[in-house]
């Protein structure tokens, strides 16, 4: 018997094994673990994060992460990604919130949340020209109905005949959840309207939509110029999240949005940039994650363009 046979009978003994209310998404389940394991599709990209209380060992958040590329696109190939597709019509039912679109280069996409939500998300729909769809579903597990599973898919077929993808599954508080717990306060900055949560996190009210931004995951975000004095804010409270665990799971997650701040940095002067490259020497200097030292180096070459 070979490997690839041996996965595919735990996975179906794990999920047979599985009570009938962990198995509202399994259609989904199957189609991301079928396009994994297919000898069509290569892995480029894949990354897997998982946050657990301490002293109980239950899990509060977990990301996985899985890009792909397909270069030999015929009908069997074409069709792991109708799978994907036909899945999430099958499992909608039992979805408390589904949503697809398209990507037409806009700088308008989705996240879907880690944990409390505040440690960011993962970006669904980010991927230029591409097609994407999430879905989310309750835990069955938890009684109190705070938190759930979202699974994200998005795909690109290319002009050279080649599809590249993402599939993406999260755990997390649900955005009702969240809401229930913010609190919003207003201050002022410059003269400018600044609404920041109990968290430190910025909201700014000249966003499209009130309340509307980087830290609404599960939900559009759309894409509106900083001002300097937003945009220090919002580093300012990566910054903060990034020191207080510097090796935890979800230091990537904000050194990851701090280098995506600093490609965006255009609003602020030569001075402020200085600022910032020494407080990113300092984050840098805290942690021992190479990946994570070298997204810092590539944060400040960012500011010098």
């Amino acid at each position: 018997m070979t490997l690839h046979m041996k996965s595919k009978i735990i996975l179906t003994a794990m999920l047979m094994a599985l009570p009938s209310a962990l198995m509202a998404q399994q259609n989904i389940e199957k189609a991301f673990e079928t396009l994994r394991s297919s000898d069509y599709q290569e892995e480029t990209m894949s990354s897997h994060h998982v946050d657990k209380a301490p002293k109980t060992d239950v899990i509060e958040g977990m990301s996985d992460e899985y890009e792909f590329k397909i270069q030999k696109v015929n009908a069997a190939s074409k069709q792991l990604i109708t799978n994907i597709r036909n899945a999430f019509a099958k499992d909608k039912e039992a979805a408390y919130r589904v949503s697809s679109g398209t990507n037409g280069g806009a700088e308008t996409y989705t996240s879907l949340a880690v944990g409390d939500g505040y440690g960011g998300g993962v970006a669904i729909g980010q991927m230029k020209d591409s097609k994407w769809m999430y879905a989310c579903f309750l835990d069955p597990a938890d009684k109190e109905q705070n938190h759930r599973y979202a699974y994200g898919f998005e795909w690109v077929e290319k002009d050279d005949g080649t599809i590249i993808g993402r599939l993406v599954k999260t755990y997390a508080t649900t955005q009702k959840y969240r809401q229930s717990k913010r609190h919003l306060r207003s201050i002022i900055i410059n003269g400018k309207n600044i609404n920041v949560d109990d968290h430190g996190f910025s909201f700014s009210s000249g966003s499209p939509s009130d309340n509307s931004s980087v830290f609404d995951t599960d939900s559009v975000f759309f894409s509106h110029e900083r001002n300097s004095e937003l945009w220090l804010s919002e580093f300012n409270t990566y910054k903060n999240l990034f020191q207080k665990k510097p090796d935890g799971t979800a230091a990537s997650h904000y050194a990851t949005y701090i280098y995506k701040l600093c490609k965006k940095a255009k609003p602020l002067d030569d001075s402020e940039k200085n600022l910032v490259a020494t407080e990113i020497k300092k984050l840098k200097a805290k942690t021992e994650d190479e990946f994570i030292q070298q997204l810092f180096d590539l944060s400040i070459e960012q500011l010098k363009k």
